[in-house]
């Protein structure tokens, strides 16, 4: 059973977006299981890796929309996102060479984050971006 499973509740309404969360999910819910079956520190090493490099990805896509529609939080998101990464880009160098593991805690502070992230910024994201499809079909643009 999955640590942390998908719930409409989460979801933006944008599909781009809510697609990404859930491969969030799914890639999270596999750092736990790597964790709780003790694979080796290669394998949950290499699951961390994969969390790192999609995360980045979806904060590309998501900062490449925001800059299409002109999000007037843009700089506020974007800082968010570039601390998170920063976190976990430090997590993951500490567990590379031994100074950290990977722990519930570690995991629950990810989901928790994850989750916050979803509720108070993407929410308000995503609204921003159906604002301006309405804009745009008034206006013709």
């Amino acid at each position: 059973m999955p640590f942390f499973a998908w719930d409409d509740a989460l979801g933006v309404g944008n599909t781009f977006i809510d697609n990404d969360h859930r491969q969030l999910i799914a890639l999270l819910n596999k750092v736990n299981e790597a964790m709780y079956a003790s694979k080796g520190r290669d394998v949950l090493g290499q699951v961390l890796g994969d969390l790192i490099v999609y995360t980045k990805e979806h904060f590309t896509r998501e900062e490449r929309v925001m800059l299409g529609i002109k999000y007037a939080d843009f700089h506020a998101h974007k800082q968010e996102h570039e601390k998170l990464t920063a976190q976990v880009v430090a997590l993951q160098h500490r567990f590379a060479v031994g100074e950290t593991h990977i722990t519930p805690d570690v995991l629950v502070f990810l989901f928790d984050w994850l989750f916050t992230h979803i509720q108070l910024v993407d929410k308000k994201f995503a609204q921003a971006i159906e604002e301006d499809k309405i804009r745009a079909k008034i206006t013709g643009a």
